[in-house]
């Protein structure tokens, strides 16, 4: 008696998503999927429960930046980084991925901490009026 072992081509939405390593564990991928911040081709998702498979095209907003992929393949296990890259295609347009400026104000530290010296205290006196 032979049996045939048949690939999984449907998976839980929230079980994909913490496969492929996009959350840290799968309460949180449940967390976000019911947040209505995921798309499944076009449509917008509450059921983690709901299956996914070969094909389909997930849109997330994260941080007021979209991120969409698409689903290349099942995976049967959460493995490392370089193997999750196999079962999802980022293609999410270059021109939606906002480049965030970082600015840096122009503030200036005391070097030093403690007490401040004669001079210094001298010019606290003179700012403060104590003459």
């Amino acid at each position: 008696m032979t049996f045939k072992i048949s690939e999984k081509k449907t998976i839980r939405l929230d079980l994909y998503l913490y496969y492929i390593r996009m959350f840290k564990s799968r309460s949180l991928a449940t967390k976000f999927i019911l947040s209505n911040r995921l798309r499944v081709s076009g449509q917008v998702l509450k059921k983690p429960y709901k299956l996914i498979s070969i094909g389909d095209v997930l849109m997330m907003t994260i941080n007021d930046n979209i991120k969409i992929f698409k689903v290349l393949d099942i995976p049967n296990r959460r493995g490392p980084y370089s193997e999750s890259l196999d079962f999802y295609q980022d293609i999410t347009p270059i021109e939606n991925v906002q480049k965030k400026e970082i600015i840096i104000p122009n503030l200036k530290f005391f070097e030093r901490v403690g007490r401040p010296t004669k001079k210094e205290r001298r010019q606290i006196d003179r700012l403060m009026g104590r003459d």
